[in-house]
């Protein structure tokens, strides 16, 4: 699944491609996924010019101004595709879910999983983004303490918690951190927390350039390879200990020995 720095990325080039450019027409694909009827879609959105494409969490947020706002979920497999002959290449394009039809190109969204969700107008949650300022260690600290007795993996992917940290980047914050990921919420010592959250900016922006350097162009899928213990690549960590893959928090976790447990 693209996490934050994926769709830091992906957001950037998108919108390099389609910056100002106005909507012809929508087409919806798969009306399970696209509740939003076509018509009143259609009446919204035609002639309106893409003025930014932002991202929330694990969302990207295609902003045509005054708050009509198309938001998508790629989920695990959700994949864009920018065509500029769309009928053409709409044809040939299978588990496609939605597209957006602009003056000489088109985006579209397909999903082989079928979980890729797109909607209109989000209702923000008020839970803070991980690259936002209301992300603080002060509000970190103190859903953690309403939080105590979970596990530190599962706390960190949790969505209502904190937006856009997924497995991957989960592990490599843990890691960073030298935190296990059986670490219970409620044992970890204030110092150990504070690195771990500045693990999580410091994990995400280096991931972000990471991504940028070895695939400047991506728009979809993930890039993984310099990713330090979260790794099918490498049997140890650059500090020379064995990585270990195991089920935590209903996810496959990779972490090494000398991540300090707190229970």
């Amino acid at each position: 699944m693209p996490e934050l720095p994926d769709l830091e990325i992906f957001k950037g080039n998108v919108f390099k491609k389609l910056s100002s450019k106005r909507i012809a027409d929508v087409q919806i694909f798969n009306y399970q996924k696209v509740t939003i009827p076509r018509d009143y879609l259609r009446y919204e959105l035609k002639d309106r010019e893409l003025i930014a494409i932002n991202r929330y969490g694990k969302e990207l947020l295609f902003d045509f101004g005054d708050d009509k706002i198309i938001t998508v979920h790629l989920m695990l497999s959700g994949k864009m595709t920018i065509v500029n002959d769309f009928l053409a290449s709409a044809a040939k394009m299978n588990h496609k879910i939605f597209a957006l039809n602009f003056e000489n190109e088109s985006i579209i969204f397909s999903d082989m999983g079928g979980l890729c969700t797109i909607k209109y107008k989000p209702r923000p949650d008020g839970v803070p983004d991980a690259f936002g300022a209301d992300f603080t260690l002060e509000y970190f600290q103190n859903i953690a303490r309403k939080k105590a007795k979970a596990n530190i993996k599962a706390f960190l992917i949790d969505q209502k918690v904190v937006k856009g940290i997924g497995n991957a980047y989960a592990d490599e914050i843990l890691w960073q951190a030298r935190i296990s990921p059986h670490s219970t919420v409620g044992s970890i010592p204030e110092d150990a927390f504070a690195l771990l959250y500045n693990a999580i900016d410091s994990v995400l922006k280096n991931a972000v350039e990471s991504i940028r350097a070895i695939a400047p162009d991506i728009i979809t899928g993930e890039e993984r390879r310099f990713l330090q213990v979260h790794t099918k690549i490498k049997k140890q960590t650059e500090t020379g200990f064995p990585i270990i893959i195991e089920r935590i928090a209903s996810k496959t976790t990779y972490y090494t020995a000398e991540q300090v447990l707190y229970q």
